[in-house]
């Protein structure tokens, strides 16, 4: 019986080490975003982001392929993309000058991230443009001006209340990107 309750007692007592963290999910639909960013805890006040890819959306309209004037030229100059349906294409928006605004890039976080958090704060995790396609981890303030080399979230605004020491107890929301649609809600929707 002893030995039971010592058991139970180092559960409890000694940290699971194992943050509240959640997904909050987008589904990519037609766009290219997509990502395999994970957060974990890896200390009682620690996070770490393995390495992993970020890819943004860009600035695109999605329209008919038959709305496309010389459709295979536009093709082969890169100035849109087939859609898997092949009946739709992804054209990049351009400016004034006739220059695409922006067009989807993937980013490499590389190496992994280690965060120490410190009880009494708050935080967000942002993923900023390195040199070249790379991505800087940024664990800030969210009350800190966002700095302009911001791709996106990767963990949304948390609290961690004074005295915490161990994240286990703190909820964390990790963006989170799925491929393809949402699944059907209900029975009669396709």
């Amino acid at each position: 019986m002893k030995t039971f309750i010592a058991i139970l007692i180092a559960l409890f007592l000694g940290g699971s080490a194992q943050a509240a963290i959640t997904e909050r999910v987008i589904y990519a639909g037609d766009t290219p975003l997509a990502s395999d960013c994970q957060v974990t805890q890896t200390g009682l006040m620690e996070l770490t982001v393995m390495p992993c890819f970020w890819t943004t959306t860009g600035q695109a309209r999605i329209v008919p392929k038959e709305k496309v004037l010389n459709l295979t030229g536009a093709i082969s100059r890169g100035d849109v993309e087939m859609l898997p349906d092949g009946k739709r294409v992804r054209g990049w928006l351009i400016d004034k000058q006739g220059n695409i605004i922006e067009r989807s890039a993937t980013y490499r976080v590389t190496p992994k991230a280690v965060l120490t958090i410190t009880a009494g704060q708050k935080y967000v995790v942002y993923m900023l443009q390195g040199p070249g396609q790379t991505i800087n981890i940024a664990l800030m303030d969210p009350a800190d001006r966002r700095p302009n080399t911001f791709i996106d979230y990767l963990v949304f605004n948390f609290n961690v209340p004074a005295g915490t020491t161990d994240l286990s107890a703190v909820a964390i929301e990790v963006f989170t990107v799925r491929p393809n649609f949402p699944p059907a809600k209900g029975l009669f929707e396709k």
